[in-house]
């Protein structure tokens, strides 16, 4: 057990989790679905069985104050914590000595021998071969940190061949998998995430202010990239190879701004970056290393950005023109190395000259100007993430008051982009700040802004006494939507838990998708059989017409609910007559003939 283990109680654990996701977490708790707790230092890690084959994994951060940070692999992201991540905590709270407590890894290996623990590297990498390039890497970069007191401020080496090798080595997978089945689109986000090992030891450097040792370790990330093949297929079925190349951009940018690069270092990154943005370009319309290709061209000597930095904000013709497409990108780029550098005056001046306005006003929190920023807030703030972005910063540097003005402030702005983000964070911090009647307003914002059974429960969560009136509002604006195919089950879903069948029965109407129709069937199949009957069989036909052997089973789904109707409406005889006629008919199709006799014997059992 760790030395300081935080207090934790379980009204803690109800504070960090909506009612119904609490109820549900105590459920799961009751019926033993967490397993294989385990606790080293700060971090407790488990399984908890689900509704999915594989348990999902959950991760719990403490620290002597309690809860730091959770983290669960399922996708709940309605505000609060999961229901697995309550099971978790609740066994925390009850059953401590059911939580394994093994030493972190630090501790394990802080006094074993250097021959065991070679034995065990060498054992992990030859099970796990995809490793060796990745431990090779943070070898040199162990070696190249390894200097003497006198010799700190020396730039350390960089083996940039070795670097060359590895991304060669990621990107040309059927050199090193060609003994096994291998898809190489599948392949494509993992091999993303290998790269960007390498890409954080560069960020690293930028972030130490080292921007010779990044472009050591860029150079050959960035030229080996190019790999035409790679690109062609990674271009083809994913999206995780253009937001790595964006990453790769950004940093480079930052590298560049950061390094003391001679003329002849600048125009050959500059004319290096031309040629790569100039490939890309045959990608998309929108290319990678734009960015970095302007922080060659421009650096810090371009004059509007002199004049921004220096407090000429009425000039702030950033860009002597149309600003590009990357021209937030590029000034965040200036920001960031200006924030590292302790240039916060500079940093300032040009996030105002750009219009940047939660840049801005974070720097101004940051600095201890908190009034200064909720008063510019309030007269610049023009969008929802705006505002979001300052209420979060105010809410971290201990201002929740403030935070919630601000993003009330932001909820009332014309522009609705980002409305819905803006209005839950604001619902469930207001919520647990106790201030109702703000949280029942923001979570009437979220319906409205997006309406889905999960915005409905938190706002009937929150309405008490009001829900009467709260919910036939929202149920009418819900009725007066132009439902479209992409909203049609949400909305369903909504009707149906409201117990609005007619409305749902409706939307069912208008789609023909089994994903809306089936849902509605199996919630008002004894209220409404008639209409069930007919939904059933449209589903069902067009399946046995058709010959879709593969779905057959699904067709007799259909039929079997539409028997569970014709048997409250007294018309079973009727529905075993129309099964035995599509059986006869579609005798020929002998994967249906069984099933369908298999259907009607269930039903003369009954």
């Amino acid at each position: 057990m760790a030395g300081s283990d935080p207090t934790l109680t379980e009204a803690a654990v109800r504070d960090l989790a909506r009612p119904q996701s609490y109820d549900r977490g105590e459920n799961y708790y009751d019926e033993g679905a967490v397993v294989e707790l385990v606790r080293r230092g700060e971090t407790i890690r488990a399984a908890v069985e689900g509704s999915q084959y594989e348990p999902y994994q959950v991760r719990i951060e403490l620290d002597k104050t309690g809860v730091v940070d959770t983290a669960c692999s399922c996708p709940y992201d309605h505000g609060g914590i999961c229901k697995h991540r309550v099971a978790v905590l609740l066994t925390y709270v009850r059953d401590p000595d059911r939580i394994d407590q093994r030493p972190p890894v630090s501790e394990l290996v802080a006094d074993a021998d250097p021959e065991d623990l070679r034995d065990v590297l060498v054992d992990l990498v030859e099970s796990r071969p995809e490793l060796a390039e990745q431990v090779e890497s943070r070898l040199e970069t162990v070696r190249s940190e390894e200097a003497d007191d006198d010799a700190r401020d020396r730039t350390p080496d960089i083996n940039r061949e070795s670097i060359r090798q590895q991304v060669q080595y990621i990107l040309r997978p059927t050199e090193r998998r060609s003994a096994h089945a291998y898809d190489p689109y599948e392949a494509v986000e993992t091999d993303v995430e290998t790269l960007r090992n390498l890409l954080d030891q560069a960020r690293t450097a930028v972030e130490a202010g080292d921007g010779e040792t990044a472009l050591d370790i860029l150079e050959p990330l960035a030229d080996e990239l190019m790999d035409e093949e790679w690109l062609a297929l990674s271009y083809d079925d994913s999206n995780a190879i253009f937001e790595f190349f964006d990453e790769v951009d950004r940093v480079l940018a930052e590298a560049l701004l950061t390094a003391d690069l001679s003329e002849a270092e600048r125009a050959d990154w500059e004319d290096r970056l031309w040629a790569w943005e100039q490939e890309m370009g045959g990608y998309t319309h929108q290319p990678p290393y734009s960015v970095a290709l302007e922080a060659a061209q421009r650096g810090w000597d371009f004059e509007p950005v002199q004049r921004a930095m220096q407090g000429d904000i009425g000039y702030a013709d950033l860009w002597e023109g149309d600003p590009p497409w990357y021209a937030e990108d590029f000034v965040r780029a200036r920001l960031n190395v200006l924030e590292r550098q302790g240039r916060i005056e500079e940093y300032l001046n040009l996030a105002e000259a750009a219009d940047l306005i939660d840049d801005y006003g974070t720097m101004l929190i940051e600095e201890g100007q908190i009034d200064q920023a909720i008063e510019y807030g309030r007269r610049n703030l023009y969008s929802p993430d705006e505002a979001l972005t300052l209420a979060k910063a105010l809410r971290e540097h201990d201002r929740p008051e403030a935070a919630l003005e601000i993003a009330q402030h932001g909820l009332a702005l014309e522009d609705s982009s980002g409305q819905a983000e803006l209005a839950e964070w604001l619902r469930d911090r207001a919520s647990s700040m106790g201030e109702s009647e703000i949280a029942l307003e923001a979570a009437i914002v979220v319906f409205d802004a997006s309406p889905t059974l999960a915005a409905y429960q938190a706002t009937e969560e929150l309405a008490g006494e009001e829900w009467p009136t709260v919910r036939e509002e929202l149920l009418e604006s819900l009725a007066d939507r132009n439902t479209r195919q992409r909203t049609a089950r949400r909305h369903v879903e909504i009707f149906l838990y409201a117990e609005r069948y007619d409305e749902a029965i409706a939307i069912a109407d208008r789609f023909s998708d089994y994903k809306v129709v089936e849902p509605v069937v199996e919630a008002v199949w004894e209220e409404h059989p008639h209409w069930t009957i007919d939904a059933c069989k449209e589903q069902a036909e067009p399946i046995i017409e058709e010959g879709q052997s593969q779905r057959y089973r699904h067709a007799v789904d259909w039929l079997k609910t539409a028997g569970k109707a014709a048997e409250v409406a007294g018309e079973l005889d009727d529905w075993r007559a129309y099964v035995e006629n599509l059986r006869d008919e579609h005798s020929q199709k002998y994967k249906l003939r069984p099933m369908l006799e298999e259907l009607l014997e269930e039903f003369e059992r009954r």
